[in-house]
């Protein structure tokens, strides 16, 4: 693995020294030799030496020469990126931000193999080929073919999302290894109290966890230990505060414990061990005891988790706006003139401009007197649509799934030696030019209401489907000043769209 002290800042560190020569030839001599640029990729555990090396005799045997104004010294690289996953790779959008802003014109771009580019599928790739023939950039892999939109590339992307899924397997045959071995996790970052791979305790992050472990036992929550912790300046090494989830989520870790669990369920001597479980104990030094470790485990588990419910809770969030300063209005609560037997006011909903959102603070209307004039509204709006008889059934997204089950069909068609690589190209291709066309067709086509009955509408127990509804008729409604206290609510005080009126 590489640390992020070991990773390269300059071309030299990517450039070994006996190829030093190779790379003086293509950046000094004839300025009249077709000027090019690299690309790079490694992932975790690989190097730049064989990519180098393989860039490096082919643009010499190729009479090219490397532009030095672009990029970094006229290379780009991703260091540890995966070239099959959907995460940011700075070194390739620095790539393409060149090209579609044309300063590599009429350059080539130079790389080992078509997988450093993309190891999915090749619809991936289709938008690179898009961009680079508007900018006038081609592409060559280090054997000399030209990587474009053609039948070759295409197969050759299969090729390599197939040997991607071959990878991924067998680095999680030696995670499961590593894990059985009780071997301790691997990881991009250090583990907060230890050092670097498990091999020693960071003593003054080791005594922050015992002692957030000892106030939970002793009673403390969770978020008055963050608080705390906020106060005293003890921060995480990114120099952020730690959040009530990250000391839950630290005290929980049976790493700490010397316990090696594993992310999915595994098989050891014929015995499933499941997501979550102890797989074995590992050697590495321990922050808690066995017994430390399930205490707090123990409470921590006990405490209720905050809802997972993020449905909207409230009819008329996102389609109110202050008509002052424009700023969406929230939902709160506001105590009134009426107070109960016991002393305390009553509070009612409302709907007001927030000032620590931006907003000017001046209008606020009472929330049941707006919901309930919109879900009437709503509904007259409903009962005036034409009845239809016979529903259309939009089957476009069906059609969809059924193209991509096609696709995937005809992937293990080829894994099972059904199938040959053309005919996997081909209905490969084939089906998804018919998934571009019926996306197309499906953002065109009117969307149905999520309600279309007015008397479901008004007894729906479903407010994101209410609101949702009445979205449709009025997508963004003003809400103006009352004009004075105890003012009662009146539709004058609402700005509607012009299409609404």
């Amino acid at each position: 693995m590489t640390s992020s002290s070991q990773r390269p800042k300059r071309t030299e560190d990517i450039f070994p020294e006996a190829l030093s020569g190779d790379r003086a030839y293509l950046v000094d001599g004839d300025m009249s030799r077709q000027p090019c640029v690299f690309y790079f990729r490694k992932s975790i555990g690989d190097d730049f030496a064989t990519q180098v090396l393989r860039c490096l005799q082919y643009a010499r045997g190729a009479g090219l020469r490397l532009d030095t104004s672009v990029g970094i010294e006229g290379v780009y690289y991703d260091d540890d990126k995966s070239g099959s996953k959907d995460i940011e790779r700075p070194g390739y959008d620095h790539l393409m931000s060149d090209v579609m802003s044309g300063a590599l014109s009429g350059r080539f771009i130079i790389v080992r193999d078509q997988d450093r580019l993309s190891r999915r599928e090749s619809s991936v790739l289709e938008e690179y080929h898009v961009i680079t023939e508007l900018s006038k950039v081609r592409t060559f892999s280090s054997d000399g073919r030209e990587i474009k939109d053609d039948l070759t590339t295409g197969i050759m992307a299969v090729l390599a999302r197939s040997e991607a899924k071959i990878i991924g397997h067998r680095q999680r045959g030696r995670k499961e290894f590593r894990a059985i071995q009780g071997m301790p996790p691997a990881s991009r970052v250090k583990r907060i109290g230890y050092t670097r791979g498990y091999t020693a305790i960071d003593w003054e992050e080791a005594k922050m966890l015992r002692r957030a472990r000892a106030k939970v036992v002793a009673g403390r929550s969770l978020s008055g230990i963050v608080k705390e912790m906020k106060e005293q300046g003890i921060v995480k090494p990114n120099g952020k505060p730690y959040l009530v989830a990250d000391l839950g989520r630290l005290l929980r870790n049976p790493a700490y414990a010397g316990l090696r669990v594993f992310t999915r369920d595994i098989e050891i001597e014929g015995k499933v061990i499941p997501k979550g479980e102890v797989v074995a104990r590992g050697e590495w030094p321990r922050i808690f005891t066995e017994d430390e470790h399930y205490e707090v485990a123990a409470i921590l588990a006990k405490n209720k988790s905050f809802s997972a419910d993020h449905g909207p809770k409230y009819l008329l969030a996102g389609i109110l706006v202050c008509a002052e300063c424009g700023t969406r209005m929230s939902h709160g609560w506001k105590p009134s003139g009426k107070k109960r037997k016991d002393g305390s006011k009553v509070v009612i909903p409302n709907y007001h401009c927030q000032i620590s959102r931006g907003g000017c603070g001046r209008v606020s209307r009472s929330a049941r007197a707006l919901e309930s004039f919109f879900l009437d509204l709503t509904y007259r709006a409903i009962k005036r649509l034409p009845v239809v008889v016979e529903k259309v059934v939009d089957t476009t997204g069906d059609e969809i799934r059924r193209q991509q089950r096609k696709i995937d069909d005809a992937v293990k068609a080829f894994k099972d030696d059904a199938i040959d690589i053309v005919t996997l190209a081909d209905i490969r291709q084939d089906a998804q030019a018919k998934i571009a066309s019926l996306k197309k067709e499906q953002k065109v086509k009117p969307k149905p209401l999520p309600i279309d009955d007015a008397d479901a509408f008004l007894n729906s127990k479903d407010v994101g489907k209410q609101r949702d509804t009445i979205r449709r008729f009025f997508p963004v409604v003003g809400v103006k000043p009352a004009g004075g206290n105890g003012v009662r609510f009146h539709p004058d005080q609402l700005v509607f769209p012009e299409d609404a009126k």
